[in-house]
């Protein structure tokens, strides 16, 4: 048989093409009554959200893509956070697909011109296949942040703060714990994943560190009033105790917890009142040294006008004999200042009945108010 050339291939071509124009009957007829009945229906390798549709009219193809889709939207996305489950579906984060918009799209753009081009496309082996992609909506970010709140709320642990409290006269520690608190945003983002792809998504808290650690408590006092009796705690743990002088009735050591809010090393005695009552039998101020009434050392506390400081008046320690500081020898308050950090807690509390000084043993006490 002899061979067709292309520019004759394409002749004869177009020699059919005007015959299916021009004639009525035969060949042309033929081409026309195929293009009317594939009219509604999809072409072959149409794709629709990825579904091949071929050959399928409107309805069958809606049905077809919607359970395809339908399974992806009524898919569980899984989170888990600290071995707990949480899951949803896209469809219940308001998420839908318009797939009737997308098979329509599919249908104009295979039958769009006249029935003489889509022959010619037939026959030339170059038909439309559509490819038309499903428009799918965003699920609720709202929805989202919901669920992985109430994940957020059934794992987080309040972090402890360190603290120190007097239980039945002595000081009683509560250690620090870190607690646990689960990345929102990490967690709403492994949930998106999840969505997309169906796989789980794990999301471990995370340890938060209390405000307060134990190291704010390596040090505290506790003063027992009555007791006359002054306790170090070094890291949860008495350490030292020292003799000392409290408040007189008349001038009770305040009670409470406190803070020391200054250090004086060899402190001046300034007298507070030097042109009135008391004041005005005492110098303007005393110099340091052993006999000056704040002794050689001396703490202030957050309680106004208190400190613990050192004492010339030795015969007072162990009394109710102070004007409401508590005074110590000045051998005890040189080895006590170095152990007491600016801030120290100071608990103040009160225990038995006041020991009072006989009166042989009352000497001048140093003014009230400064150096009590």
């Amino acid at each position: 048989m002899p061979r067709i050339t292309r520019p004759a291939a394409t002749t004869l071509v177009a020699a059919t093409l005007i015959g299916l124009v021009g004639l009525p009957t035969g060949v042309g007829y033929a081409a026309y009554k195929h293009d009317r009945s594939t009219a509604g229906l999809l072409p072959k390798a149409t794709l629709v959200g990825g579904i091949d549709v071929s050959g399928l009219n409107r309805a069958q193809a809606v049905a077809a893509v919607e359970r395809a889709i339908g399974g992806q939207l009524d898919r569980p996305a899984v989170l888990v956070v600290d071995g707990k489950r949480y899951q949803v579906t896209a469809r219940q984060l308001g998420v839908a697909a318009d797939v009737p918009a997308a098979v329509d799209k599919a249908l104009r753009a295979a039958h769009s011109g006249s029935w003489v081009s889509r022959s010619w496309h037939r026959l030339t082996g170059s038909p439309a296949h559509p490819v038309v992609e499903v428009t799918v909506t965003s699920p609720v970010v709202s929805g989202l942040k919901r669920i992985v709140a109430r994940a957020a709320t059934a794992a987080a642990v309040a972090p402890v703060n360190a603290d120190a409290q007097l239980v039945n006269g002595f000081v009683s520690f509560t250690p620090a714990k870190p607690g646990l608190a689960l990345d929102q945003a990490a967690a709403v983002k492994a949930l998106q994943d999840a969505l997309v792809d169906g796989k789980a998504r794990r999301v471990d808290t995370t340890p938060v560190q209390p405000k307060v650690t134990d190291a704010s408590f390596d040090t505290v006092l506790l003063v027992r009033a009555n007791e006359n009796k002054l306790y170090v705690y070094k890291h949860q743990h008495i350490v030292r105790t020292f003799n000392v002088a409290t408040g007189m009735l008349a001038y009770p050591t305040p009670l409470g917890r406190f803070n020391v809010t200054r250090k004086r090393f060899m402190p001046t005695w300034v007298n507070p009142h030097p042109n009135e009552g008391w004041g005005r039998f005492e110098p303007k101020s005393i110099p340091p040294g052993p006999g000056n009434p704040l002794g050689l050392r001396a703490m202030n506390l957050s309680a106004p006008n208190i400190r613990i400081h050192g004492t010339p008046s030795d015969s007072s320690i162990g009394y109710n004999a102070s004007h409401g500081c508590i005074r110590m020898h000045n051998s005890d308050v040189i080895k006590l200042y170095p152990m007491v950090p600016k801030g120290t807690t100071v608990f103040i509390t009160r225990v038995g009945p006041p020991k009072l000084r006989h009166s042989h043993h009352v000497t001048k006490d140093p003014a009230p108010t400064e150096g009590g």
